[in-house]
Protein backbone atom coordinates (compact mmCIF):
# COMPACT_ATOMS: atom_id res chain seq x y z
CA UNK A 1 0.00 0.00 0.00
CA UNK A 2 1.00 3.45 -1.22
CA UNK A 3 -0.17 5.95 1.82
CA UNK A 4 -0.73 8.42 -1.38
CA UNK A 5 -2.92 6.16 -3.25
CA UNK A 6 -6.50 7.72 -2.54
CA UNK A 7 -9.01 4.56 -2.32
CA UNK A 8 -6.05 1.97 -1.66
CA UNK A 9 -7.96 -1.23 0.78
CA UNK A 10 -5.52 -3.83 1.93
CA UNK A 11 -6.74 -7.26 3.56
CA UNK A 12 -3.60 -7.64 5.99
CA UNK A 13 -4.49 -10.55 8.08
CA UNK A 14 -2.70 -12.53 10.66
CA UNK A 15 -3.77 -15.48 12.69
CA UNK A 16 -4.39 -13.91 15.91
CA UNK A 17 -4.96 -15.63 19.70
CA UNK A 18 -6.02 -13.75 22.47
CA UNK A 19 -4.31 -12.84 26.47
CA UNK A 20 -5.31 -11.07 28.81
CA UNK A 21 -3.08 -7.81 28.31
CA UNK A 22 -1.65 -6.06 31.45
CA UNK A 23 -0.62 -2.72 32.34
CA UNK A 24 1.40 -1.24 35.71
CA UNK A 25 -0.37 -0.32 38.57
CA UNK A 26 0.76 2.95 37.70
CA UNK A 27 -1.18 2.84 34.22
CA UNK A 28 -3.96 1.37 35.86
CA UNK A 29 -4.82 3.79 38.25
CA UNK A 30 -4.65 6.51 35.58
CA UNK A 31 -7.34 4.47 33.83
CA UNK A 32 -9.41 3.88 36.72
CA UNK A 33 -8.71 7.73 37.87
CA UNK A 34 -9.76 8.62 34.26
CA UNK A 35 -12.95 6.27 34.19
CA UNK A 36 -13.52 7.33 37.78
CA UNK A 37 -14.26 11.44 36.48
CA UNK A 38 -16.00 10.23 33.42
CA UNK A 39 -18.69 8.44 35.87
CA UNK A 40 -18.64 11.29 38.21
CA UNK A 41 -19.56 14.15 35.54
CA UNK A 42 -21.86 11.21 33.90
CA UNK A 43 -24.33 11.17 37.61
CA UNK A 44 -23.53 14.44 38.27
CA UNK A 45 -24.55 15.81 34.75
CA UNK A 46 -21.38 17.87 34.74
CA UNK A 47 -19.18 19.33 31.95
CA UNK A 48 -16.42 20.85 32.48
CA UNK A 49 -14.95 24.04 30.23
CA UNK A 50 -11.22 25.36 29.07
CA UNK A 51 -10.73 28.59 30.96
CA UNK A 52 -11.36 30.61 28.02
CA UNK A 53 -11.53 30.61 23.88
CA UNK A 54 -8.13 30.35 22.12
CA UNK A 55 -7.65 32.60 19.21
CA UNK A 56 -5.36 31.12 16.36
CA UNK A 57 -3.44 32.53 13.10
CA UNK A 58 -4.75 30.97 10.90
CA UNK A 59 -1.86 31.05 8.49
CA UNK A 60 -0.85 27.94 10.40
CA UNK A 61 -2.65 25.90 7.93
CA UNK A 62 -1.70 27.50 4.86
CA UNK A 63 2.06 28.83 5.17
CA UNK A 64 4.52 27.24 3.37
CA UNK A 65 7.33 27.93 5.59
CA UNK A 66 5.36 26.95 8.60
CA UNK A 67 4.47 23.86 6.95
CA UNK A 68 8.46 22.94 6.26
CA UNK A 69 9.14 23.51 9.57
CA UNK A 70 6.53 21.26 11.26
CA UNK A 71 7.90 18.51 9.13
CA UNK A 72 10.98 19.10 10.28
CA UNK A 73 10.91 20.11 13.84
CA UNK A 74 7.82 17.34 14.58
CA UNK A 75 7.58 15.04 11.59
CA UNK A 76 11.66 14.12 11.72
CA UNK A 77 11.91 14.32 15.78
CA UNK A 78 8.93 13.59 17.00
CA UNK A 79 8.15 9.54 17.75
CA UNK A 80 5.71 9.03 15.12
CA UNK A 81 3.46 5.76 15.54
CA UNK A 82 3.98 3.95 12.48
CA UNK A 83 2.31 0.82 12.81
CA UNK A 84 0.78 -1.73 14.83
CA UNK A 85 2.52 -4.87 15.98
CA UNK A 86 -0.25 -7.15 15.19
CA UNK A 87 0.16 -5.44 11.36
CA UNK A 88 3.73 -7.72 11.67
CA UNK A 89 3.14 -10.40 13.22
CA UNK A 90 5.66 -13.01 11.58
CA UNK A 91 9.47 -12.39 10.75
CA UNK A 92 10.07 -11.04 7.68
CA UNK A 93 6.55 -8.92 7.91
CA UNK A 94 7.16 -5.81 5.68
CA UNK A 95 4.92 -2.27 5.45
CA UNK A 96 5.71 0.85 3.83
CA UNK A 97 4.38 4.24 4.12
CA UNK A 98 5.64 7.68 3.02
CA UNK A 99 5.46 10.44 6.03
CA UNK A 100 5.91 14.09 5.46
CA UNK A 101 7.97 13.28 2.29
CA UNK A 102 10.05 10.24 3.72
CA UNK A 103 9.47 6.86 2.38
CA UNK A 104 9.60 4.26 4.82
CA UNK A 105 10.21 0.63 5.34
CA UNK A 106 8.96 -1.06 8.40
CA UNK A 107 9.91 -4.58 8.71
CA UNK A 108 10.18 -7.46 11.59
CA UNK A 109 13.81 -9.10 11.91
CA UNK A 110 14.67 -13.03 12.22
CA UNK A 111 15.07 -11.98 16.21
CA UNK A 112 11.41 -10.44 16.62
CA UNK A 113 12.47 -7.06 15.94
CA UNK A 114 10.35 -4.41 14.26
CA UNK A 115 13.04 -2.36 12.73
CA UNK A 116 12.48 0.89 10.38
CA UNK A 117 14.34 1.98 7.49
CA UNK A 118 14.12 4.66 5.23
CA UNK A 119 12.62 2.73 2.10
CA UNK A 120 15.93 3.33 -0.53
CA UNK A 121 18.70 1.29 -1.92
CA UNK A 122 22.18 2.81 -1.15
CA UNK A 123 23.55 2.57 -4.72
CA UNK A 124 21.31 5.34 -5.75
CA UNK A 125 18.12 5.31 -4.01
CA UNK A 126 15.49 3.32 -5.77
CA UNK A 127 12.88 1.42 -3.49
CA UNK A 128 13.61 -1.19 -2.27
CA UNK A 129 10.21 -2.44 -1.13
CA UNK A 130 6.51 -1.69 -2.16
CA UNK A 131 3.07 -2.12 -0.59
CA UNK A 132 3.20 -4.55 2.35
CA UNK A 133 3.85 -8.43 2.63
CA UNK A 134 6.13 -10.74 3.70
CA UNK A 135 9.75 -11.10 2.30
CA UNK A 136 13.44 -12.90 3.19
CA UNK A 137 15.13 -10.23 1.79
CA UNK A 138 14.78 -7.28 -0.53
CA UNK A 139 15.97 -6.25 -3.85
CA UNK A 140 16.44 -3.16 -5.25
CA UNK A 141 14.20 -3.45 -8.86
CA UNK A 142 17.05 -0.90 -10.61
CA UNK A 143 19.57 -2.17 -10.24
CA UNK A 144 19.17 -5.65 -8.04
CA UNK A 145 21.29 -4.67 -4.79
CA UNK A 146 19.67 -7.03 -1.95
CA UNK A 147 19.73 -6.19 1.56
CA UNK A 148 18.15 -8.33 4.69
CA UNK A 149 15.60 -8.01 7.17
CA UNK A 150 17.72 -6.12 9.43
CA UNK A 151 18.78 -3.58 6.42
CA UNK A 152 22.32 -5.25 5.85
CA UNK A 153 23.47 -5.18 2.19
CA UNK A 154 24.15 -9.00 1.05
CA UNK A 155 24.92 -8.99 -1.80
CA UNK A 156 25.77 -6.39 -5.30
CA UNK A 157 24.62 -7.07 -8.46
CA UNK A 158 27.43 -7.82 -10.49
CA UNK A 159 30.08 -7.07 -8.08
CA UNK A 160 33.11 -7.68 -10.25
CA UNK A 161 32.04 -5.25 -12.61
CA UNK A 162 30.64 -2.53 -9.87
CA UNK A 163 34.13 -2.24 -7.88
CA UNK A 164 34.72 -2.42 -4.07
CA UNK A 165 31.25 -1.68 -1.83
CA UNK A 166 31.80 -1.55 1.80
CA UNK A 167 28.69 -3.66 2.93
CA UNK A 168 28.95 -2.74 6.52
CA UNK A 169 28.97 0.90 6.28
CA UNK A 170 25.98 0.40 3.05
CA UNK A 171 23.13 -1.03 4.44
CA UNK A 172 19.92 0.55 4.75
CA UNK A 173 19.70 3.70 6.58
CA UNK A 174 17.75 2.92 10.21
CA UNK A 175 15.52 5.15 11.73
CA UNK A 176 15.65 5.01 15.90
CA UNK A 177 12.60 2.52 16.61
CA UNK A 178 10.50 0.73 19.70
CA UNK A 179 8.04 -1.16 19.88
CA UNK A 180 5.66 -0.14 22.91
CA UNK A 181 1.43 -0.63 23.93
CA UNK A 182 1.27 -3.05 20.46
CA UNK A 183 2.74 -0.02 18.37
CA UNK A 184 5.52 0.52 16.59
CA UNK A 185 7.33 3.87 16.85
CA UNK A 186 10.03 5.69 14.88
CA UNK A 187 12.40 9.27 15.23
CA UNK A 188 12.62 9.45 11.04
CA UNK A 189 16.29 11.13 11.63
CA UNK A 190 18.43 8.30 11.81
CA UNK A 191 21.50 10.83 13.02
CA UNK A 192 19.42 11.65 16.03
CA UNK A 193 20.85 11.24 19.44
CA UNK A 194 17.27 10.86 21.11
CA UNK A 195 15.59 7.68 22.20
CA UNK A 196 11.89 6.99 20.76
CA UNK A 197 10.84 5.10 23.65
CA UNK A 198 11.97 7.98 26.01
CA UNK A 199 9.34 10.72 24.39
CA UNK A 200 6.18 9.31 24.90
CA UNK A 201 4.95 10.28 27.92
CA UNK A 202 3.93 6.89 29.47
CA UNK A 203 0.92 6.82 26.48
CA UNK A 204 2.29 3.78 25.89
CA UNK A 205 2.13 2.18 29.32
CA UNK A 206 -1.82 3.35 29.17
CA UNK A 207 -2.17 1.56 25.25
CA UNK A 208 -0.85 -2.01 26.19
CA UNK A 209 -4.45 -2.29 28.36
CA UNK A 210 -5.70 -3.12 24.46
CA UNK A 211 -3.48 -6.01 24.54
CA UNK A 212 -2.88 -5.03 20.68
CA UNK A 213 0.06 -7.18 20.27
CA UNK A 214 -2.14 -10.61 19.40
CA UNK A 215 -5.10 -8.34 17.70
CA UNK A 216 -6.24 -9.24 13.96
CA UNK A 217 -5.22 -6.47 11.28
CA UNK A 218 -8.45 -6.74 9.10
CA UNK A 219 -8.38 -3.49 6.27
CA UNK A 220 -6.99 -0.59 5.33
CA UNK A 221 -7.14 2.23 3.33
CA UNK A 222 -6.06 5.96 2.29
CA UNK A 223 -8.09 9.15 1.55
CA UNK A 224 -6.60 12.42 0.35
CA UNK A 225 -6.83 15.72 2.85
CA UNK A 226 -6.34 19.35 3.25
CA UNK A 227 -3.85 20.57 5.51
CA UNK A 228 -2.76 17.86 8.19
CA UNK A 229 -4.05 20.04 10.77
CA UNK A 230 -6.94 21.20 9.34
CA UNK A 231 -7.47 17.53 8.61
CA UNK A 232 -7.09 15.91 12.24
CA UNK A 233 -8.79 19.06 13.75
CA UNK A 234 -11.97 16.93 13.37
CA UNK A 235 -10.49 14.26 15.96
CA UNK A 236 -10.10 16.68 18.58
CA UNK A 237 -13.53 17.73 19.35
CA UNK A 238 -17.37 15.99 19.43
CA UNK A 239 -19.09 19.51 19.06
CA UNK A 240 -19.32 18.80 15.53
CA UNK A 241 -20.72 15.62 16.07
CA UNK A 242 -24.69 15.83 16.16
CA UNK A 243 -24.52 18.49 13.12
CA UNK A 244 -21.91 17.72 10.50
CA UNK A 245 -22.75 14.09 10.71
CA UNK A 246 -27.02 14.47 11.72
CA UNK A 247 -26.96 12.13 8.46
CA UNK A 248 -24.79 9.64 8.99
CA UNK A 249 -24.24 9.16 13.41
CA UNK A 250 -27.67 11.08 13.40
CA UNK A 251 -28.26 14.26 15.30
CA UNK A 252 -29.05 12.47 18.96
CA UNK A 253 -25.30 11.99 19.28
CA UNK A 254 -23.39 14.35 22.48
CA UNK A 255 -21.47 16.96 21.51
CA UNK A 256 -19.67 17.17 24.64
CA UNK A 257 -16.01 15.62 25.26
CA UNK A 258 -14.59 15.24 28.41
CA UNK A 259 -10.32 15.72 27.88
CA UNK A 260 -7.80 14.01 29.91
CA UNK A 261 -4.34 14.86 29.07
CA UNK A 262 -1.10 12.84 28.76
CA UNK A 263 2.04 15.00 27.88
CA UNK A 264 0.70 15.88 24.38
CA UNK A 265 -1.22 13.13 23.71
CA UNK A 266 -4.46 13.06 24.83
CA UNK A 267 -8.19 10.67 25.25
CA UNK A 268 -11.79 11.76 24.68
CA UNK A 269 -14.27 10.72 26.61
CA UNK A 270 -18.73 11.35 27.06
CA UNK A 271 -20.24 11.61 29.91
CA UNK A 272 -23.23 11.10 28.11
CA UNK A 273 -23.40 7.54 26.69
CA UNK A 274 -23.88 7.21 22.63
CA UNK A 275 -27.66 6.17 21.80
CA UNK A 276 -28.52 3.04 21.98
CA UNK A 277 -27.51 -0.08 24.25
CA UNK A 278 -23.71 0.19 25.25
CA UNK A 279 -21.97 -2.74 24.82
CA UNK A 280 -20.78 -4.91 28.02
CA UNK A 281 -17.53 -3.93 27.80
CA UNK A 282 -18.03 -0.09 27.30
CA UNK A 283 -17.35 2.09 30.66
CA UNK A 284 -21.34 3.32 30.52
CA UNK A 285 -22.43 -0.09 29.82
CA UNK A 286 -20.51 -1.34 32.94
CA UNK A 287 -21.28 1.52 34.78
CA UNK A 288 -18.87 1.37 37.44
CA UNK A 289 -15.16 0.57 37.57
CA UNK A 290 -14.55 -2.93 36.76
CA UNK A 291 -12.62 -4.92 39.91
CA UNK A 292 -8.87 -6.32 39.50
CA UNK A 293 -10.65 -9.45 38.83
CA UNK A 294 -12.71 -8.28 35.57
CA UNK A 295 -11.86 -7.73 32.44
CA UNK A 296 -9.72 -3.97 32.18
CA UNK A 297 -11.90 -3.30 28.55
CA UNK A 298 -14.20 -0.76 30.22
CA UNK A 299 -10.89 1.40 31.58
CA UNK A 300 -10.21 1.64 27.66
CA UNK A 301 -13.22 2.82 26.16
CA UNK A 302 -13.09 6.83 24.22
CA UNK A 303 -11.15 7.62 21.69
CA UNK A 304 -7.66 8.10 21.77
CA UNK A 305 -5.56 10.61 20.38
CA UNK A 306 -1.66 9.95 19.70
CA UNK A 307 0.42 13.10 18.85
CA UNK A 308 1.23 14.30 16.05
CA UNK A 309 -1.82 12.53 14.44
CA UNK A 310 -3.21 9.21 15.40
CA UNK A 311 -6.75 8.83 16.78
CA UNK A 312 -7.85 5.40 17.93
CA UNK A 313 -11.73 4.72 18.40
CA UNK A 314 -13.68 1.58 19.80
CA UNK A 315 -16.32 -0.38 17.68
CA UNK A 316 -18.03 -3.44 18.80
CA UNK A 317 -19.76 -4.56 15.16
CA UNK A 318 -21.20 -7.86 15.77
CA UNK A 319 -20.45 -7.71 19.83
CA UNK A 320 -17.01 -8.37 18.89
CA UNK A 321 -13.92 -5.90 19.96
CA UNK A 322 -12.50 -3.78 17.60
CA UNK A 323 -10.38 -0.76 16.85
CA UNK A 324 -10.60 2.00 14.26
CA UNK A 325 -7.44 3.91 13.77
CA UNK A 326 -6.89 6.93 11.76
CA UNK A 327 -3.23 8.51 11.03
CA UNK A 328 -2.89 11.90 9.68
CA UNK A 329 0.45 12.64 7.80
CA UNK A 330 1.89 15.42 5.75
CA UNK A 331 0.97 15.75 2.26
CA UNK A 332 3.44 17.27 -0.49
CA UNK A 333 2.23 20.64 0.21
CA UNK A 334 0.81 22.85 3.00
CA UNK A 335 -2.64 21.88 1.57
CA UNK A 336 -2.40 18.15 1.38
CA UNK A 337 -2.51 15.47 3.61
CA UNK A 338 -3.22 11.71 3.53
CA UNK A 339 -5.29 9.67 6.33
CA UNK A 340 -4.46 5.88 6.39
CA UNK A 341 -7.85 4.18 8.07
CA UNK A 342 -6.81 0.66 9.73
CA UNK A 343 -9.29 -1.48 11.55
CA UNK A 344 -7.68 -4.30 13.76
CA UNK A 345 -10.09 -7.26 15.58
CA UNK A 346 -9.94 -8.19 19.30
CA UNK A 347 -10.18 -11.88 17.44
CA UNK A 348 -10.04 -13.48 14.27
CA UNK A 349 -13.34 -12.33 12.42
CA UNK A 350 -15.42 -15.13 11.10
CA UNK A 351 -17.61 -14.21 7.67
CA UNK A 352 -20.43 -12.53 10.02
CA UNK A 353 -18.09 -10.22 12.06
CA UNK A 354 -16.11 -9.58 8.68
CA UNK A 355 -19.33 -8.58 7.14
CA UNK A 356 -20.10 -6.57 9.48
CA UNK A 357 -16.49 -4.40 9.80
CA UNK A 358 -16.60 -4.20 6.16
CA UNK A 359 -19.77 -2.08 6.11
CA UNK A 360 -18.39 -0.58 9.93
CA UNK A 361 -15.01 0.30 7.53
CA UNK A 362 -17.05 1.75 4.46
CA UNK A 363 -19.59 3.90 6.17
CA UNK A 364 -16.50 5.73 8.42
CA UNK A 365 -14.95 6.09 5.52
CA UNK A 366 -18.01 8.14 3.72
CA UNK A 367 -17.96 9.82 7.16
CA UNK A 368 -14.53 11.00 6.53
CA UNK A 369 -14.24 11.53 2.73
CA UNK A 370 -18.04 12.83 2.15
CA UNK A 371 -18.58 14.86 5.53
CA UNK A 372 -15.09 15.92 6.82
CA UNK A 373 -12.82 16.07 4.64
CA UNK A 374 -14.95 18.75 2.07
CA UNK A 375 -15.86 20.43 4.77
CA UNK A 376 -11.59 20.56 5.47
CA UNK A 377 -10.70 21.40 2.13
CA UNK A 378 -13.14 24.18 2.03
CA UNK A 379 -11.63 25.40 5.14
CA UNK A 380 -8.19 25.50 3.60
CA UNK A 381 -9.28 27.51 0.60
CA UNK A 382 -10.64 30.20 3.23
CA UNK A 383 -7.17 30.10 5.72
CA UNK A 384 -5.14 30.17 1.91
CA UNK A 385 -6.94 33.61 1.23
CA UNK A 386 -6.27 35.52 3.60
CA UNK A 387 -9.62 36.54 4.57
CA UNK A 388 -10.48 34.98 7.99
CA UNK A 389 -7.21 35.98 10.00
CA UNK A 390 -8.04 34.19 13.17
CA UNK A 391 -10.20 30.96 13.91
CA UNK A 392 -11.25 30.44 17.41
CA UNK A 393 -11.44 27.74 19.89
CA UNK A 394 -13.88 27.57 22.06
CA UNK A 395 -14.09 26.46 25.77
CA UNK A 396 -15.92 23.01 25.01
CA UNK A 397 -13.01 22.12 22.51
CA UNK A 398 -10.20 21.76 25.14
CA UNK A 399 -8.29 19.59 23.13
CA UNK A 400 -7.80 21.42 19.88
CA UNK A 401 -6.29 23.77 22.37
CA UNK A 402 -3.84 21.49 23.75
CA UNK A 403 -2.96 20.15 20.51
CA UNK A 404 -2.28 23.23 18.40
CA UNK A 405 -0.12 24.54 22.04
CA UNK A 406 1.65 21.25 21.57
CA UNK A 407 2.52 22.04 17.70
CA UNK A 408 3.68 25.12 18.59
CA UNK A 409 5.99 23.86 21.89
CA UNK A 410 7.66 21.41 20.03
CA UNK A 411 8.14 23.26 16.97
CA UNK A 412 10.41 25.91 18.66
CA UNK A 413 11.73 23.39 20.99
CA UNK A 414 15.31 22.36 20.70
CA UNK A 415 16.67 19.20 20.80
CA UNK A 416 17.60 19.47 24.35
CA UNK A 417 14.57 20.44 25.14
CA UNK A 418 12.84 17.34 24.41
CA UNK A 419 13.42 14.97 26.45
CA UNK A 420 12.39 16.75 29.67
CA UNK A 421 9.25 18.23 27.90
CA UNK A 422 8.31 14.27 26.87
CA UNK A 423 9.84 11.97 28.93
CA UNK A 424 7.88 12.67 32.31
CA UNK A 425 6.18 9.30 32.67
CA UNK A 426 2.49 9.01 32.99
CA UNK A 427 0.48 12.21 34.14
CA UNK A 428 -2.76 13.34 33.63
CA UNK A 429 -4.56 16.89 33.66
CA UNK A 430 -8.10 17.62 32.68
Amino acid sequence: MRVNTPTTVMNCEASATTSAPTVTPAARAVLERTAAEVLRHKDAGTFPLAPGIMQLDASVYACPTRFEKEKARIFRRFPQMLALSCELPNAGDYKTLDVAGIPVLIVRGRDGTARAFLNSCTHRGAPVAAGCGSAARFTCPYHGWTFGRDGALLAVNSAEDFGAVDKATSGLKQFPTTERGGFIWAILDPETALDPAGLLSGIDTLLAGFGLENWTCVESRALPGPNWKLAFDAHLEFYHLPVLHRETFGPDRSNQALYFFHGPHQRLLTPIPRPGTPATDDLHGLGRLPTGAEPINPLMTGEWILFPGTSINLFFPGGHRGLFISQVFPGETVGQSVTIQTYVSETPPDDDTRAEIARLCDFLARVVGTEDIPTSFHQQKVMASGLMPQVQFGRNEGGLQHFHRWVEKLTNADDADLPELLGGGITLAF
